[in-house]
């Protein structure tokens, strides 16, 4: 009887504007930040902020109500994530998978007798658990901003029990330095490097700045167990990334990064060399959109559709659209 009354609410509720939906949030604030448990605040409003639409605005509540962040469950297990992730979170909860195409790729890659996996830009662990999961792979992974790389050693702790992740604190770059790193609102993974303070398209030059960390991939791991998987996904330093591990990442058997020209451009980033690299030490490639694009668009679980190399990197060099929203996860392997 609880259960239909609860179905039957939540159904009156979907039918109101949005206005109205956010005020009854609002009004139940107001009675469960005094009269409930923690656990039964956070239950609520992650009951509320994914059935009816309004994750952002329950986000602003429970912080109020003294709820710290909201727990989902997907394909990659149970996870944890921020309040006001809008975007890299909410998607998981949304979905219940996060960009299952690249996972699948790695999990094929190594089904028979496991290898080496580097998460670079390792966010909350979306991208990382799937692969860790199989006990035969020993996974790094890399992940900058203070607040994600709490959620990610919790979610890792929580969904992976073989004791083969290893995960680092710091950024990656084409030397060790101390750097500045700008964070982005409400998106996770938009946090990013900052390396000019002239004016951006997205408004970067207004964003809060932390300090970060950052070594060379090639100092920090020495040999590892074939095969070898990268995905490499921090927002326009991918070519610093590549600099800075160029020995290392010659050796994987597959490769995935994001190509953001944006923010390359903005970071003062070699393109060239890094297609040059696809091109020198692969033999096929995959373009696919973006994860939050594909999200969008229904495609996230479409099958790689793998060209000659020759043809990715013309691709890459004269891509069709450069605006500041156009990026493409590419996928590059040896055959």
């Amino acid at each position: 009887m609880k259960r239909f009354a609860k179905s039957v609410l939540l159904q009156s509720i979907r039918m109101l504007p949005l206005r109205a939906r956010r005020a009854i949030l609002e009004d139940l604030a107001k009675e469960i930040g005094t009269l409930l448990p923690l656990r039964a605040r956070t239950a609520i409003l992650e009951d509320l902020s994914k059935e009816i639409g309004t994750f952002k605005h329950a986000g602003d509540i429970a912080r109020r109500v003294g709820v710290s962040g909201f727990v989902a469950e997907g394909d990659a297990g149970v996870i944890r994530g921020a309040l006001d992730d809008d975007s890299v979170f909410r998607s998981y909860a949304k979905h219940g998978t996060w960009y299952p195409r690249a996972s699948l790729l790695f999990k094929n890659l190594f089904a028979e007798r496991g290898g080496t996996y580097l998460d670079v830009g390792a966010n909350i662990g979306l991208t990382l658990i799937p692969i860790a999961q199989n006990p035969q792979v020993q996974c790094y992974a890399f992940e900058p901003e203070p607040t994600n790389f709490s959620y990610l050693c919790e979610n890792v702790s929580l969904n992976c029990r073989a004791g083969n992740v290893r995960l680092f604190n710091f950024a990656l770059y084409d030397r060790n330095a101390s750097l500045p790193f700008e964070l982005a609102e409400r998106h996770s993974g938009d946090n990013r490097i900052s390396l000019t303070d002239a004016e951006g398209e997205k408004d970067e030059h207004h964003r809060q700045k932390i300090s970060v960390l950052a070594k060379r991939l090639d100092d920090v791991i020495a040999d590892v167990a074939e095969p070898v998987a990268v995905k490499i996904d921090v927002q326009g330093a991918e070519p610093f990334v590549l600099a800075g591990g160029r020995r290392l990442l010659s050796q994987a058997r597959l490769l995935s990064l994001e190509f953001w020209p944006y923010s390359m451009r903005r970071m003062g980033g070699d393109i060239s060399t890094m297609i040059v690299f696809r091109a020198e030490h692969f033999q096929e490639g995959s373009n696919s959109p973006g994860g939050n694009v594909a999200a969008a668009a229904g495609t996230l679980d479409e099958q790689a559709i793998w060209q000659l190399i020759a043809s990715i990197a013309a691709f890459l060099r004269d891509p069709p659209n450069t605006g500041s929203d156009d990026y493409l996860d590419v996928a590059v392997r040896k055959v």
